[in-house]
């Protein structure tokens, strides 16, 4: 290989690398700049500067900012009469005389509707009175239950080896200890 060959496939490759770099830094610039235009737009909205959004761009300060945005008190909300978390102020306790809530519209005078009854009303030929509510009726009565009783005493058992008493229900003799049964 000649020495003017290698030296112009370095310049081609250095010029790859200089494209290739002057790329990304446009592409960066670009995804740095659109977020930047999105938070001003929104820092503005809130009744903040919206120049803030430039500190977005700092490692560990953009969450800092976004933390004191999402729980700080918004100058918009403050200038529009709400109170700060975005609730209407609260209502006086105990409400004072004539206070109306301001969420809902008074309601309207009472001589503005007057429905006609005739409509509800059944004819008198028709009426029947209601049926008279079921009076209460105490449970039937149970007997009362049977006197428990004690089951009989067991007979005495002997066994059949060695014919010594035994107490009811064993299996073994307790003398020669063969098998009951």
């Amino acid at each position: 290989m000649r020495p003017e060959d290698a030296a112009g496939a370095i310049g081609a490759v250095g010029g790859l690398l200089a494209g290739g770099i002057v790329v990304v830094l446009l592409i960066f610039l670009v995804m740095a700049i659109l977020p930047v235009i999105a938070y001003w737009k929104i820092f503005a909205k809130t009744g903040n500067s919206g120049a803030i959004a430039l500190l977005m761009l700092i490692p560990l300060v953009n969450l800092i900012v976004l933390y004191w945005m999402a729980l700080g008190d918004w100058p918009a909300l403050r200038q529009a009469g709400v109170a700060p978390g975005g609730y209407p102020p609260p209502a006086p306790y105990p409400p004072q005389p004539g206070y109306q809530p301001q969420a809902y519209p008074p309601p309207p005078p009472p001589s503005q509707f007057q429905p006609d009854m005739s409509k509800f009303q059944s004819p008198q030929s028709h009426f029947q009175p209601p049926a008279p509510p079921p009076q209460f009726a105490p449970p039937p009565a149970y007997p009362p239950p049977p006197p428990r009783v004690a089951p009989p005493a067991a007979a005495a058992m002997f066994c059949g080896n060695c014919g010594a008493k035994l107490p009811a229900g064993s299996q073994f003799c307790t003398s020669c200890g063969g098998r009951l049964g």
